[in-house]
């Protein structure tokens, strides 16, 4: 009999726990990556910023930033008339509005490129590395770091052929196939990893050892996805309090929860497919 989710939850803390060295090595490096990708928008965009404000007086607009703080609302008039989009009787000139946003959006284009790329390939690297981790059981960050590369393409072709299975069918019925066909693919990566089947077989395997389980996997991925939540919330706070003590590194101790959340999830999927596997429903065709 499949374990229940309050089983699954104590095994996948257990494997999270005993696992911490390569779950914080690469939460770390992760989480250091994402915060100068972010670092470097914020400095583009502040760039910009001064770019475009550097022709006004500087000293005026920050007391009329002050002001604004404090909730005069005069002294927006006054800064939307320095910056030259309202009149003194109170018009909006919208074509300079619209200039300035197209001016400002212009510049920062290539900057948010580039960082959606970079948070794309961090994503699927992220993604990849946590999977590995909670198939093979091992200790060593290298280890893993070193199968990631090879599994990132495969890893693309099943989110990609998993999408077009449970969503393809959109424009002629619906989302409903979609509901019902998506949650019984997502065991198809830990099939990949733990069995190197290929893209396709992996997907299918998924679906066929998966029959019979849609309501305990959506329901078990519900209830592990709210106690994230709830975690998250709590360490959020936590971080909170700490970044006003140390305030250097907030940001990447944020970037760094953020993957610990990643490699309990696909801990937990893990643990999930191997007990919904280990007791299928119908006999099991050999690929």
């Amino acid at each position: 009999m499949p374990e229940s989710f309050t089983t699954l939850l104590q095994k996948s803390w257990t494997y999270f726990a005993g696992h911490i060295k390569p779950i914080l090595i690469a939460a770390v490096v992760f989480g250091i990556i994402l915060h100068f990708a972010q670092a470097s928008l914020a400095h583009k965009t502040m760039g910009s910023m001064e770019d475009r404000l550097g022709s006004l007086d500087t000293v005026k607009m920050e007391e009329l930033s002050e002001r604004i703080e404090n909730g005069d609302e005069q002294a927006f008039q006054e800064m939307m008339m320095e910056l030259g989009v309202l009149g003194e009787s109170g018009e909006i000139y919208e074509e300079k509005m619209q200039g300035m946003a197209v001016e400002f959006m212009t510049k920062l284009l290539p900057s948010i490129g580039v960082f959606t790329i970079v948070m794309m390939v961090l994503s699927l690297i992220s993604f990849t590395y946590f999977s590995i981790l909670a198939v093979d059981d091992t200790q060593s960050a290298l280890h893993i770091f070193r199968r990631t590369p090879g599994l990132i393409l495969p890893i693309i072709g099943i989110s990609l052929w998993s999408f077009l299975r449970s969503f393809s069918w959109i424009p002629f019925i619906g989302f409903i196939p979609g509901i019902i066909i998506g949650p019984r693919l997502i065991f198809a990566g830990v099939i990949l990893i733990k069995e190197q089947k290929g893209v396709f077989d992996s997907v299918k395997l998924s679906y066929d050892r998966s029959s019979g389980y849609w309501g305990k996997i959506v329901g078990n991925m519900i209830l592990m996805m709210l106690c994230l939540c709830v975690a998250g919330l709590l360490l959020m706070i936590a971080v909170g309090i700490v970044g006003m003590v140390v305030p250097l590194f907030i940001g990447i101790i944020t970037g760094a929860l953020s993957y610990l959340y990643t490699a309990f999830a696909a801990i937990f999927t893990t643990q999930l497919a191997l007990t919904v596997m280990a007791y299928p429903m119908r006999p099991q065709k050999v690929l």
